[in-house]
């Protein structure tokens, strides 16, 4: 059965010049399935604001920075799918958004009945039975905006924003690309993908990737279960990965703790610091100063490729349990053997150490890498 709703209205807020439903779309999907959903716009005054708040617990979140801009457009969808269309049109009529001021920040916030219907048992029950409630916010905003967003079970995305960025989601894709400011992302689970981003950057995830490229300052990197894949790093980079791979492509210094997964770092700058308790670590470096290498992995093979020579030179340690080491470099050799090497190359101002792998520690400073095999 099909029919055409009508428009739920809304409560006015001070904070809005404008309030419109534009578009309106019932239907049933399938027998027995009715399905629900309208889309409106608020156009919100800033009066002084110059960040951005907003929330949604059931929905999906997207801020958009746009130069010139002297107010916030508020998009957002109202959707639900059940099996009642009775219960459901109860539940969609008590679903909207708020809008607040917060010590100069304009908050806006998806309201779900569950906050505040009284009848909390009944609701809780109908909620079990309409999973596909939800509101879906779009938010566009003054370019030099800071932003943040919390999301607890739908995906974020971030785009132009020439202020700092903050965003967090318990259950959702996070996606951030421009932000002049600095930026900070956290989510439980789910992937994150970041590109340009002027400031320095923060990104965890407890159970997802993790892409970014073009970070211009200086980068920290958690993940739990997942893999982390880095480009373009302009500033240090200090990351940790619980299980999963690591590639990072160009970077200054790195600080690198691992306990499951290879890690493979190239274009390296400046100086290394690497632990690794199960898997291998290949480090290519173009020094552009005097600089400290030192490479730990409890079980797995180590490759070490100086692409660029350093010129004042560094002490050298090599060190395994079971593997070869295998050298081209022009090193004064102070002790040798089987498992265990050290010496000075040219001026010895800094230090490489590398221990105590498992498997084969390979250093070259040639153009031609060492084979692992």
């Amino acid at each position: 059965m099909k029919r055409r709703a009508t428009v739920i209205g809304f409560r006015r807020f001070a904070a809005c010049a404008a309030c419109a439903a534009i578009t309106v779309a019932v239907g049933a999907a399938s027998a027995g399935a009715f399905e629900r959903e309208e889309s409106f716009q608020r156009t919100i005054p800033l009066d002084g604001a110059r960040r951005v708040v907003v929330a949604d617990s059931r929905g999906d979140v997207k801020v958009v920075g746009e130069k010139g801009r002297a107010d916030i457009l508020c998009e957002f969808t109202k959707r639900i799918r059940g099996r009642d269309q009775e219960k459901a049109d109860r539940l969609f009529a008590l679903m909207d958004i708020e809008i607040r001021r917060e010590a100069g920040a304009i908050v806006v916030e998806a309201r779900y009945p569950d906050r505040h219907d009284r009848d909390r048992n009944i609701l809780s029950y109908l909620m079990q039975h309409f999973p596909g409630m939800g509101i879906d916010i779009t938010l566009t905003v003054p370019a030099g905006f800071d932003a943040k967003i919390v999301t607890s079970s739908g995906d974020a995305e971030l785009a132009n924003i020439l202020g700092s960025a903050e965003i967090s989601s318990a259950s959702g894709d996070v996606a951030a690309n421009g932000v002049g400011g600095d930026l900070k992302v956290d989510v439980s689970s789910g992937d994150i993908e970041v590109s340009n981003v002027e400031g320095k950057t923060f990104l965890n995830s407890a159970s997802g990737d993790i892409e970014a490229s073009a970070l211009k300052g200086d980068v920290g990197a958690r993940s739990a279960s997942g893999d982390i894949d880095l480009s373009a790093i302009g500033g240090d980079l200090s990351a940790v990965s619980t299980s999963g791979d690591v590639v990072v492509e160009g970077v200054h210094a790195v600080v690198f703790s691992g306990s499951s997964g290879s890690a493979r770092f190239s274009e390296v700058r400046g100086g290394v610091a690497v632990t690794v308790s199960t898997g291998d670590v290949e480090v290519y470096a173009v020094p552009q100063a005097a600089g400290n290498y030192e490479v730990r992995s409890s079980s797995g093979a180590i490759t070490l490729q100086f692409d660029r020579p350093m010129k004042s030179g560094y002490k050298f340690k090599a060190q395994t349990t079971s593997g070869d080491i295998s050298v081209n470099l022009p090193i004064d050799v102070s002790q040798m053997g089987r498992h265990r090497l050290t010496g000075v190359v040219r001026g010895g101002k800094s230090f490489v150490v590398l221990e105590p792998a498992s498997r084969d520690i390979l250093v070259s400073e040639s153009e031609e890498r060492p084979s692992m095999d």
